[in-house]
């Protein structure tokens, strides 16, 4: 009965060893490839990983355990689902080991359109990187342990999460162009939380036509004023480490260059979905247009009927209106003189939606009636040969040399005039003056008389008293 007893416990024994190997048993791979008409299923197993587990097929792993390391090129080694392939990881670890010449090395779990389900599982030391195809996470530790940037990249997935830890990233989820499903998910030790950010395409048109605009550079800009280093998708929202969400309004510009002109164009959106955004843009250069002229000479606006003395100072005052999205970079006016050109030139700069005054300036060196055209060629951005020329004329009378002789001839004459009235007004003067001073000499003429009778009269009386005393 004893011996029996001992024989039962001895085959009980050897069952549970047995079980027990089973259950751990070991399987070590350089890389793991399961093909695309193959269903492999690992229960209570270890697996230890040199390189990538490549999924074409169906994997299951469940109640498991996993061991990545550095693959043998030393990338970062993958578990990657393709878009034929199916991994269910059920009750299942998912870890790296120390290396002792790289330490610790983390890896990726990639679904490339593929399906995936986890549920009751842990990862640490990796991340999950999901573009298209489906995904569903039930309960799961996910721990980067600060080594990784994200926890999981959803990039057009349809994922449904929930019961999720996030623990020990930059930025713990990461979702681009589809909204992902989320219940109880928690994160702990991350910068970011979670970004929700959306697809984004460009469609330019000319605003009369409807037809699209090739040629655009695109650019997206922060709220700084720094250039981010894509355009093509933008974010909605983001959950930072507070738990707070912060809703983003993205910043764009456009950039168009034809050499002879350019768009520049800047504006902003909020972004909630995948969106094309549609700009249209007024091309028609047909639109540019002279909207006022005025003729100054030598500064003074021209009256009407003047006559311009020759050489004086035309100055032509241009407005020109620029309805069009095109800055013009050199516009040249071109003034001809009845209808023969290059008589003067200028250039100017034409902004976009604007209107805008330059000066054409020529002495005038023509004699006669002239009629003065100004006209500019503006390119169309098309190049079919279509260019406009826009144009004006103004009329304005140059005097000539014979109507300089007979106004000299009139300024002589009357400079002679002038000069007979000049003596005339001397002669007079002179004889005034004379008749004045006649009366005064006849005066001291008479007095001198008297004066020398007088005398005479002394002299004669001393010489009868000389004679009587003789």
């Amino acid at each position: 009965m004893r011996i029996l007893t001992i024989l039962s416990a001895l085959f009980v024994l050897s069952i549970i060893f047995l079980t027990g190997d089973a259950f751990s048993e070991k399987f070590e791979y350089s890389s793991l490839t399961i093909s695309e008409d193959e269903s492999v299923t690992f229960d209570g197993d270890q697996l230890w990983i040199e390189g990538d587990i490549l999924i074409d097929g169906d994997l299951t792993i469940k109640n498991s355990h996993i061991h990545v390391n550095r693959s043998l090129d030393f990338t970062v080694s993958e578990i990657r689902i393709n878009s034929t392939g199916k991994l269910d990881l059920v009750n299942t670890t998912v870890t790296t080991t120390a290396n002792e010449t790289y330490g610790i090395t983390t890896y990726t779990l990639v679904s490339d359109g593929g399906e995936l389900s986890i549920q009751d599982a842990q990862i640490y030391y990796g991340m999950l990187w999901m573009v298209g195809g489906n995904a569903s996470i039930t309960n799961l530790l996910l721990d980067g342990y600060s080594l990784s940037n994200y926890g999981i990249f959803s990039e057009d997935t349809n994922l449904i999460a929930s019961g999720v830890s996030i623990r020990n990233y930059t930025l713990g989820l990461r979702a681009i162009g589809s909204s992902p499903t989320l219940e109880s998910v928690f994160y702990y030790n991350c910068g970011t939380w979670m970004t929700q950010e959306w697809w984004v395409t460009f469609s330019p048109v000319e605003e009369s036509t409807g037809l699209p605009i090739s040629g655009f550079e695109i650019r997206q800009w922060d709220t700084d004023g720094n250039m981010i280093g894509t355009w093509n998708w933008a974010k909605q929202f983001e959950v930072n480490s507070e738990g707070q969400m912060v809703n983003h309004i993205a910043n764009f510009s456009s950039y168009l260059n034809f050499y002879f002109a350019y768009i520049e164009d800047e504006w902003e959106q909020q972004i909630t979905a995948n969106t094309d955004i549609i700009r249209s843009y007024n091309m028609n250069s047909s639109s540019v247009r002279y909207n006022s002229a005025i003729l100054f000479v030598d500064g003074v606006p021209l009256a009407s009927g003047q006559i311009v003395p020759k050489w004086s100072e035309i100055n032509i005052s241009v407005v020109i209106d620029n309805p069009t999205d095109m800055n013009f970079n050199n516009l040249y006016l071109d003034l001809a003189v009845n209808g023969e050109p290059g008589f003067a030139r200028t250039s100017l700069k034409l902004p976009a939606g604007n209107s805008h005054r330059t000066n054409l300036t020529w002495m005038a060196s023509v004699e006669g009636p002239l009629s003065l055209g100004v006209s500019t060629v503006v390119v169309d951005h098309s190049g079919n040969l279509t260019d406009t020329t826009i144009s004006f004329s103004k009329f304005v009378e140059v005097e000539g040399s014979a109507t300089t002789s007979k106004t000299s001839g009139s300024w002589v004459a009357l400079l002679a005039v002038f000069i007979v009235l000049l003596l005339c007004s001397y002669i007079i003067y002179s004889g005034i003056e004379e008749d004045t001073e006649s009366p005064d000499i006849e005066v001291k003429e008479d007095t001198e008389v008297e004066e020398d009778e007088h005398l005479r009269e002394l002299a004669l009386l001393q010489e009868t008293e000389e004679e009587k005393e003789n």
